[in-house]
């Protein structure tokens, strides 16, 4: 038995032409035979674990989101830049008259739409003249392609919205320029309460440190974040004699093994493996139990990735465990949504974007069950996997990229945050943009929820190879379950695990 065989097609299905070609042989090398002799479980007294991201490290690290403290309201209008003051960036304000930003983004639709009502109304009250025309493309893969050949022809955007392992990636063309200057200036910058508004962890996760020089630059600034949390039907969870969510692993799976026995019992014959939990092939399901067992995906003792510790381990023992036993189950071609919504399944992994398709299946099914999103359990502290993209601005001239920059911070002012976030039932990047959020009463007590969850937030990793590494992730997952790899086996299926990731590391450090 192999791991990984569907991990090649896995990156030319989701990644760019670029990284299909580039990375597909690496991968097709990383497959290792789950025969392969492995090694002992390593103590747990050897394993560091990454420290909680609460200032602005000098590496890109997996981080934990906390709030630091309260933020004070902004005002509902930027202030202005004062240019009495010296500033290091050498434009003025009137050399900004008049400049054309050039912005693309992956909406459509009405989302798109949104977008360009905040951008309308920067076009229509900025003082300097500054006009921005947006190009829009049906999703990130299609804007990742535009880019890749606008790299080619010259011809890139000024500003684009984008995942910090893309700009990593085209950090490395030498396109993006460094926002350092830009947040550290006194004029045109954020000042030290500002850059402290954003949370911790989703700040740092734009900063790139170079290993030879030492340098750490800035490529983006967050924008807002999503999360894969877990769905729990409350109502059904009641009937089974439990009043209360799960917080620890051990309680998630004697409700989930309950809710499993309950459906074998009343279920038709198809039904008889279901009731539990349904998983489903998100890389973020595992990410989620790994940070909930206190486990990590950065190497804490050097550069790529670790998964081959005692933590990760039993993340994978206690999966396998609730597999084995009937309480989780999974399915080719089922909507997760629609069986959550039928009670065939008590708990389902979910993004923020899938609450309002969950809602719609209730809808349809026609049930009145009550449903709550809540984080992945954990014996220390509950978590929620995050991930999202952030503001990147391309290489001009001053005059340009300082424009680039004022439309940026206008984007991630919080105010206008709160109109992006509440479109698209998100997470903001900034705290004060709550007080703006609580001013708008959110009917959907799903989102209301999930954004009760942001202080045990925690970042995926940034890295340039995490593009690819995510769906090797997800490729463990299904050889996890797979009735084939039996639970003594889960060793090796960690030793390839990082053995693959030492490959896919390597290609895209």
């Amino acid at each position: 038995m192999q791991i990984f065989s569907g991990s090649d097609q896995a990156s030319k299905r989701y990644l760019t032409l670029f990284y299909a070609i580039t990375l597909g042989l690496a991968v097709v090398l990383a497959i290792l035979a789950i025969s392969f002799p492995g090694k002992a479980v390593p103590d747990s007294g050897t394993i560091t674990q990454t420290a909680v991201a609460q200032t602005t490290p000098p590496t890109q690290t997996t981080s934990e989101v906390h709030s630091l403290s309260k933020p004070t309201k902004v005002p509902a209008i930027p202030p202005t830049p004062n240019e009495e003051t010296p500033s290091s960036l050498g434009v003025t304000g009137a050399e900004l008259r008049g400049v054309q930003v050039r912005l693309w983004h992956p909406w459509t639709g009405s989302t798109g739409a949104a977008f360009q009502t905040l951008v309308d109304e920067f076009n229509n009250t900025n003082q300097w003249g500054i006009h921005v025309s947006v190009n829009t493309y049906e999703g990130f893969g299609r804007l990742d392609e535009a880019v890749e050949s606008a790299i080619s022809s010259g011809k890139q955007p000024d500003v684009l919205v984008d995942y910090g392992y893309q700009a990593q990636h085209w950090d490395g063309s030498g396109i993006l320029a460094d926002l350092t200057p830009y947040v550290n200036d006194p004029v045109w910058g954020m000042t030290s309460s500002e850059q402290a508004d954003f949370y911790p962890g989703f700040w740092a996760e734009d900063l790139v440190k170079n290993q030879i020089s030492g340098e750490t630059r800035r490529l983006g600034i967050p924008f807002y974040r999503s999360a894969y949390v877990l769905f729990y039907n409350q109502s059904w969870a009641r009937e089974l004699g439990y009043l209360n969510p799960p917080t620890t692993p051990l309680e998630f799976g004697t409700q989930a093994c309950a809710a499993a026995t309950a459906s074998a019992a009343q279920g038709s014959k198809s039904d008889q493996s279901k009731g539990g939990w349904l998983i489903t092939p998100q890389p973020g399901a595992l990410a989620g139990w790994i940070y909930a067992f206190g486990g990590g995906i950065i190497n804490p003792n050097g550069e790529g990735y670790l998964f081959y510790s005692p933590q990760t381990m039993q993340a994978f023992e206690t999966i396998k465990d609730w597999v084995e036993r009937g309480c989780a189950w999974s399915g080719s071609g089922v909507d997760p949504q629609s069986e959550f919504a039928n009670r065939q399944a008590l708990f389902v992994v979910g993004s923020l974007f899938d609450i309002p398709a969950q809602q719609e299946a209730f809808s349809r099914a026609a049930s009145t069950d009550e449903w709550a999103v809540i984080p992945f359990p954990s014996r220390s502290q509950p978590v929620v996997d995050t991930y999202g993209p952030s503001l990147l601005i391309t290489r001009t001239t001053p005059a340009q990229q300082l424009a680039a920059w004022l439309v940026t911070k206008w984007l991630v002012y919080p105010p206008n945050q709160t109109e992006w976030v509440s479109k698209l039932e998100t997470y903001p990047t900034r705290q004060s943009t709550l007080s703006y959020m609580e001013e708008t009463p959110n009917h959907n007590p799903q989102s209301t929820q999930a954004l009760s969850l942001l202080p045990v937030a925690r970042s995926e990793p940034s890295l340039a190879s995490w593009s690819v590494m995510r769906w090797a992730l997800n490729d463990a997952m299904t050889q996890l379950i797979d009735p084939k790899l039996s639970s003594d086996q889960i060793p090796l299926l960690l030793e390839n695990l990082d053995g693959v990731a030492a490959e896919i590391y390597s290609q895209v450090p």
